[in-house]
């Protein structure tokens, strides 16, 4: 008899942990396909610090040719955003990488260049918005030297992008104005 209590409870356990890989957890949202999203926002603690988790979701998967939407839902004061495509060895990894950008310089500097940012009024949106460093669609990679294809979105807005990257490859991009959002495109 206990043999056999035994053998339906594991069992019914095999099958609940079987269900639990089904199901969403609460709150989750759940994924979409070729999608990145923007989430998070501005943190204030008076008298500790002032930051910003404001990121992409790190991995997307998506088919060569197919349409990537970015949807934004971080915060609107968390300012502009771009997805810039560059190539994994000139992602900012430290601050003082990332501080570069907030000068115009280092790994953004030539996406200053290419989106032709006006340096006499930093509210206003670059001259262009869709940068293709090669053909017309995101597959060129961008380093310390030259752009790659980036995308500008304005405060709380999104965008889409065409990825036309050959099958196989691996997309690394940021956001040249948050450079600590990173993310992964892998290209199928």
């Amino acid at each position: 008899m206990h043999r056999r209590i035994t053998v339906v409870m594991a069992a019914t356990a095999a099958l609940g942990i079987g269900a639990v890989g089904l199901v969403p957890a609460a709150g989750a949202a759940p994924r979409k396909k070729n999608e990145i999203r923007i989430v998070g926002g501005t943190i204030y603690k008076p008298g500790v610090m002032i930051g910003d988790n404001i990121r992409f979701n790190r991995n997307t998967t998506v088919k060569s040719g197919a349409t990537v939407k970015i949807v934004n839902k971080g915060s609107a004061e968390s300012g502009p955003h771009t997805l810039s495509l560059v190539k994994k060895s000139a992602l900012p990894l430290t601050f003082a990488q990332a501080a570069k950008c907030f000068r115009a310089a280092g790994v953004c500097g030539p996406l200053v260049a290419a989106h032709q940012f006006n340096p006499e009024d930093e509210e206003a949106p670059p001259a262009v918005l869709e940068y293709n460093a090669g053909a017309a669609g995101f597959g060129t990679m961008g380093d310390l030297e030259t752009a790659g294809d980036s995308l500008f979105m304005a405060p709380g807005r999104g965008g889409s992008i065409k990825v036309t990257a050959r099958k196989g490859s691996k997309l690394t991009f940021f956001c040249a104005i948050h450079p600590w959002m990173q993310g992964k495109i892998t290209v199928r």
